[in-house]
């Protein structure tokens, strides 16, 4: 029986993910993984209808994935990445409310948000990519937690405008990534049960 995070007897910051927890939820994992996919690809595909639209179903894209990311780390509490995971999701919801409730805000506020919600998901996902150092599929989420950090910081030095087709292109490169390394988890946990057997 998996209890909630505040019980175990040692920190969990930075611990290494237990393998057969992983293991144990990696349907969750894949699950979670196709979801962002599935929203990266319709993030990509949003942006060639008009501005204002395409920021309100950005935001809400965003907050269904950021719904399904915490999700993912509520079933999977025993999993030592499930408090970032949740903090992810957090980012994530908060990022896709804003947008939706602040459609229409300048090109620069919009800018500001986006570098400083993909900064923040690209550092999360580093501090994941550190405790799943020893699975497959553990170069993957530090590929994708570089790219999502060079994203919001390519945004914050004005290497690219805010327009919302870029930023409907960023968001779904950062789904697309993050769902790949979901999946990408799920799947090495499965060859360690199959190596076990």
């Amino acid at each position: 029986m998996i209890g909630p995070l505040g019980e175990s007897q040692r920190p969990r910051r930075f611990a290494p993910v237990d393998i057969e927890t992983v293991r144990e939820k990696r349907g969750w994992f894949l699950a979670i993984g196709v979801a962002s996919m599935v929203l990266g690809v319709l993030a990509f595909i949003l942006p060639f209808v008009s501005a204002l639209i395409t920021v309100i179903a950005l935001g809400w894209l965003i907050v269904l994935a950021g719904v399904a990311e915490g999700c993912h780390a509520v079933q999977s509490r025993g999993w030592a990445g499930a408090g970032w995971e949740l903090v992810s999701a957090l980012v994530q919801v908060a990022f896709g409310l804003l947008l939706v409730g602040f459609p229409m805000t300048g090109k620069l506020a919009l800018m500001v948000l986006a570098s400083a919600y993909f900064v923040a998901e690209g550092a999360l996902k580093l501090v994941r990519a550190y405790q799943h150092r020893g699975l497959r599929g553990a170069g993957w989420l530090v590929f994708d937690g570089i790219l999502t950090l060079a994203l919001g910081i390519l945004i914050l030095m004005g290497g690219v405008t805010t327009a919302a087709r870029v930023l409907g292109l960023l968001v779904g490169i950062s789904l697309l990534t993050g769902g790949t390394s979901m999946i990408l988890i799920a799947l090495g946990a499965a060859r360690v049960l199959h190596a076990r057997s």
